[in-house]
């Protein structure tokens, strides 16, 4: 049987070289459709991974309120001075920590918009007072020193963690450790030094980052109170406006990935007795992750839809083809049915000649395919992930398309007589 199968794949090789221009146009479309599906498979795979990323730096047991002025155009606590006052407070760090359960933190972060300069270089930033424990609960890398300890926080030192570019935007290029870091009329120690990485849209916007995430400067919790306290001013076009917000944001720390959609009902539940307009938001990673998910999926299921149709197209110009080898050979047909050749020997050649066409094709597609990839992620800088699961599957798919467009034509070279055949001019 297997020398059988051997010979027909032979005698199938040796038709297909005889035609080889013939068998290169036909396996076009299908080098194209493969080309496609790798293509936006590794598109999809790279944008999965990117949101996995992302979702991960949030932290996926965490649950982040953020304070956000409220729909009216003037809070209910606006003064007469232009004071406005609204957002997340210290009374609800509390009742957080004291009446909802499985959460290990409610870290507070307190920020402040600001000017930094040395000499005449200047730079606006956002200072942001944290906790120790807010490197760990948002992931934050520190590439050189360390970042804002116990004794920073009790003993309210005037330190900052920085990113690298942000010494360098203001003219010092040396090593920025030790550097004493101008910001209003505070000066902070730079002890820590932020490893550089990309903000997305969605990371920075949860964590409530600047546009420009190295002009981020994190500095002890207390010493932003102590020095700065809750309320910011604004001078812009001749007005004057004050906001005091007593925390810009907590970051809910909770024990087990399985309870943080309960929690982030409960704290839903909580914000909405203790504030009557909503100055709040409340950012659930785990539910993004599975809302970007979805529509990763359906965004998945539309590029191969579109990828489909080009190996559909190829599909058909196979099976054509085909058949208009069938009407070519019915004499070669006829003369091997004569001489002992059965009916399934005549339908596995033909088979085997479309496979191995769909095959080749499916090669060189995804040969194809990975050079596409690396050119779109050189031109477009979008993340793609080409890995060998998505060459099989390509594979695997090429030798569906084949199978399903040579089944007609094999069944019809099969089924003529040999008497007809063998009398066919």
């Amino acid at each position: 049987m297997v020398v059988h199968f051997l010979e027909l794949a032979g005698l199938a090789l040796r038709n297909l070289r005889g035609y080889l221009l013939r068998s290169l146009l036909t396996t076009l479309g299908v080098v194209f459709g493969i080309a496609s599906v790798v293509t936006m498979m590794a598109l999809g795979r790279g944008a999965e991974d990117e949101i996995l990323r992302e979702i991960d730096k949030l932290g996926i047991t965490n649950v982040i309120l953020n304070s956000v002025k409220p729909p009216a155009s003037k809070s209910a606590n606006e003064t007469r001075n232009w004071v406005s006052s609204y957002g997340l407070t210290f009374n609800d760090q509390i009742q957080i920590e004291e009446t909802v359960p499985g959460i290990l933190h409610a870290l507070p972060v307190h920020s402040y918009t600001e000017r930094a300069w040395e000499g005449s270089r200047k730079e606006d930033v956002l200072v942001k007072g944290v906790t120790p424990d807010y490197f760990v609960a948002t992931k934050t890398g520190i590439a050189r020193g360390r970042g804002i300890s116990a004794d920073d926080e009790r003993e309210r030192r005037p330190v900052a963690v920085v990113h690298q570019q942000l010494v360098r935007s203001l003219g010092h290029y040396g090593d920025p450790l030790g550097f004493t870091l101008r910001v209003g009329d505070q000066l902070y120690e730079v002890v820590g030094v932020l490893e550089d990485e990309e903000f997305r849209g969605l990371m920075r916007k949860a964590l409530s980052a600047p546009a420009r995430a190295e002009n981020e400067v994190l500095v002890p919790y207390s010493t932003v109170l102590t020095r700065i306290g809750t309320r910011s001013y604004t001078r812009a076009s001749g007005s004057f406006q004050a906001t005091d917000i007593e925390l810009n944001q907590i970051i809910v720390e909770v024990e087990q990935q399985g309870h943080v959609v309960p929690v982030a009902h409960m704290l839903r539940t909580l914000l909405e007795k203790l504030h009557e307009e909503r100055d709040y938001e409340l950012i659930v990673p785990i539910e993004l992750l599975e809302q970007r998910r979805r529509y990763a999926a359906v965004f998945n299921v539309v590029l191969l839809l579109i990828a489909g149709i080009s190996l559909l197209v190829g599909g058909i110009g196979i099976a054509n083809i085909m058949l208009a080898t069938v009407t070519e050979r019915t004499r070669e047909i006829g003369i091997r049915r004569a001489i002992g050749a059965k009916r399934h020997h005549v339908m596995i050649q033909f088979l085997l000649e479309t496979v191995i066409l769909s095959l080749a094709g499916g090669v060189l597609g995804v040969a194809l395919g990975q050079a596409g990839v690396a050119a779109m992620e050189w031109w477009t800088g979008w993340e793609a992930k080409f890995t060998l699961d998505v060459a099989l599957w390509a594979l695997l798919v090429s030798c569906g398309v084949g199978i399903l467009s040579g089944l007609f034509p094999a069944w019809r070279a099969s089924h003529l007589d040999p008497i007809q055949a063998l009398r066919y001019e």
